[in-house]
């Protein structure tokens, strides 16, 4: 598992000042209190054969575009407009999404969001949570697509450092965890971007006693299997949602921006550890999913990121999944 140095230290220079997170964690090794987040609670259900799948608005980032990599603003204007995406040189705004699964007298949170010191339009996932009609002690399990920061600000109170979910089980990628607990990883690491590992490891520490590492492939409830899509970290996984005659893969961070990576897979994001790896895996999977015509979510897609994949040209586009209206 190796760091790639140059994509981590130009991914720092970029991002914005809403994420330098280093001083989350004191000195003492406590982890440092948060204000409350601002995004309003948003959640929508809809139904995979009899698995219930809700998504939920954590909130958004702003990112420079140039963090993906290749962007060229030339390329990128007639692809967002095509996209019917706002086109904006300076910016693009990436959502947070997370996941919550009902099935068989499971509850299941995939991913838990941003914590609210990321900025004041995230957080929202604990609101969001709690619009399902879900309070933390009924998650029964909480599955990680992978360790960094956007993905487990739900999973402990940094006031206290206690578990936000309780009675929850936390099952991760055994390659994510060993890769996010790397002392000669973290070692490598530019200071600045220490924080980064020191958040994660922080929200998860509460769970470590319990936790679960798996390995793709692995079933953590009936019908919800693991799948590889490596590249964006060592261990990445996607969750694969089979009922019936119905599938979903909810796809992490397979891609950061609706508006240009569709129709450029190769362009990689700043934050994807293995870039070239990345691109591969996301290429990779687009064709497969457009072969067979699964429905797909992640955790950066607009909210609520339910859609499909059909090729466009030499890309892809992505029209959204309509309305669910069953009960």
């Amino acid at each position: 598992m190796t760091l790639h140095r140059r994509g981590f230290l130009g991914a720092l220079a970029l991002a914005p000042a809403a994420l330098a997170v280093p001083a989350l964690i004191t000195r003492n090794g406590q982890v440092a209190a948060q204000t409350a987040g601002t995004v309003p609670p948003t959640c929508l259900r809809r139904k995979i054969g009899e698995i219930e799948v809700y998504a939920l608005l954590d909130g958004h980032i702003a990112f420079p575009p140039t963090m993906l990599t290749g962007f060229d603003p030339a390329i990128g204007e007639p692809l967002a407009r095509a996209a019917h995406k706002p086109f904006d040189p300076a910016q693009m705004l990436v959502g947070i999404n997370a996941y919550l699964i009902r099935t068989a007298g499971r509850v299941i949170a995939v991913d838990t969001g941003a914590p609210a010191a990321m900025g004041p339009t995230v957080a929202g996932w604990a609101g969001a949570l709690a619009a399902t009609g879900t309070t933390p002690d009924q998650v029964d399990t909480v599955f990680l697509t992978h360790l960094h920061p956007d993905h487990v600000g739900g999973l402990t109170d940094m006031a206290t450092a206690t578990p936000g979910l309780p009675k929850a089980q936390l099952v991760a990628s055994e390659a994510d965890w060993a890769f996010t607990h790397d002392e000669a990883v973290y070692a490598a690491l530019p200071k600045d971007f220490q924080g980064f590992f020191d958040l994660s490891r922080a929200m998860v520490a509460p769970y470590a006693a319990g936790k679960a590492l798996i390995r793709p492939g692995a079933e953590i409830a009936p019908g919800l299997t693991t799948v590889a899509l490596p590249g964006h970290t060592p261990g990445h996984l996607g969750l694969r949602v089979d009922s019936g005659a119905e599938s979903l893969l909810i796809w992490g961070d397979l891609l950061h921006s609706t508006a240009y990576q569709f129709a450029r897979p190769d362009w990689a994001f700043a934050f994807d550890t293995d870039q070239a790896m990345a691109a591969a895996t996301r290429q990779a999977t687009l064709d497969m999913v457009t072969a067979d015509g699964m429905m797909v979510a992640g955790m950066h897609l607009d909210f609520p990121g339910f859609g499909y994949v059909e090729k466009a040209g030499e890309g892809f586009h992505f029209p959204a999944a309509p309305y669910d209206y069953r009960a």
